[in-house]
């Protein structure tokens, strides 16, 4: 692609991306923000927003602070999020490992009395090693978890995954049933980071076990595509993964383009990832209004022709070559 067309793809996809997203929220007093279209999650037939929380939303400090450091998202901000979010149609939230993943949505969905609209993903990413431990980890997990969530069940129970070396979930498949049958989970999944590999054997051995599957898939590490039919063919939902690629592809568009905005990259690879139907829902990671109305909007606007090629080139860029991610899920349909 030359330097040109990438401007000009920037300049009027960007412009026409914030046209659609930029609406204020309602509590604003604003029109009403985009609806976030929604898909059934495989076996389940939970009807779900393409969209949905997660990332590392409300644990890390990403927000630009007045010091000039960063820090947290409040408590005040995340209700405000979540009631934004809900507002347009966003119902799934996912809580990764760490406990103010699931505190803060938990505790905004109680104060806005929103808990029966959502649907919770609790996500262990204990590397499950096939050994009795595997059972007391989720069983101690759940339990804490539940408190944070403010609720007596989680919709979803998600299990992380072995290590490239070993792979057994025996213990974990035992702990995930008894969980379920005492209805602390209505669900349950599995997925981490690892690689295409340990999915497709986790797939044709432990697939009939469970609702769901989680694995990285966006713009450029796009060997997710390869799972995807097994996992339609296992009747699995898919819920993907860091969209930006960990923030890489970021990099590689300012320093190829340093006048673009996050933003303007944001909302496209948003849609690059929910044009495959195969999705299901798309977690990203979110720290302001802003990043709610951007991310979470961008999917209901489809993704132009121009603009998925225009992507294909920027995908192209410098990122970091010691990344997991480059290691094991970059595959041949980005050339």
């Amino acid at each position: 692609m030359s330097d040109l067309s990438r401007r000009r793809f920037l300049r009027v996809g960007g412009g026409l991306a914030a046209a659609a997203i930029g609406a204020p929220a309602i509590h604003a007093g604003g029109p009403k923000p985009p609806e976030v279209p929604r898909r059934t999650l495989g076996k389940t037939g939970l009807k779900v927003s393409v969209v949905g929380f997660g990332g590392h939303s409300w644990s890390y400090a990403r927000v630009p602070a007045a010091d000039g450091k960063m820090r947290r998202v409040s408590q005040d901000e995340a209700t405000a999020m979540v009631k934004l979010g809900l507002d347009m149609g966003i119902n799934y939230f996912d809580g990764c490992t760490p406990y103010a993943e699931h505190e803060v949505p938990g505790k905004a969905l109680h104060d806005l009395g929103a808990r029966k609209h959502a649907i919770l993903c609790c996500r262990n990413i204990h590397k499950m090693k096939g050994t009795k431990q595997d059972k007391t980890v989720l069983h101690d997990f759940i339990a804490d978890r539940l408190k944070a969530w403010r609720t007596d069940f989680v919709d979803i129970m998600f299990a992380g995954m072995a290590t490239e070396e070993a792979w057994d979930m025996s213990y974990a498949i035992e702990a995930l049933d008894e969980i379920k049958r005492k209805g602390q989970a209505r669900f349950t999944g599995f997925g981490s980071h690892f690689s295409p590999a340990i999915y497709r054997d986790a797939i044709s051995r432990y697939g009939q076990h469970f609702d769901i599957c989680s694995m990285p898939y966006n713009i450029r590490h796009r060997a997710a595509e390869e799972i995807f039919p097994r996992a339609d063919r296992a009747k699995l939902g898919i819920v993907t993964i860091k969209p930006f690629a960990r923030g890489s592809l970021f990099k590689a568009l300012r320093a190829d383009e340093p006048e673009a905005t996050d933003a303007d990259l944001a909302a496209k690879m948003i849609r690059f990832v929910v044009a495959n139907e195969r999705v299901d829902v798309c977690l990203c990671g979110v720290h302001t209004l802003d990043h709610v109305r951007t991310n979470f909007g961008a999917a209901a606007r489809p993704l132009a022709a121009d603009e998925r090629q225009a992507l294909r080139g920027l995908a192209l860029g410098p990122t970091d070559a010691d990344d997991w991610l480059e290691h094991h899920w970059t595959g041949t349909s980005v050339v």
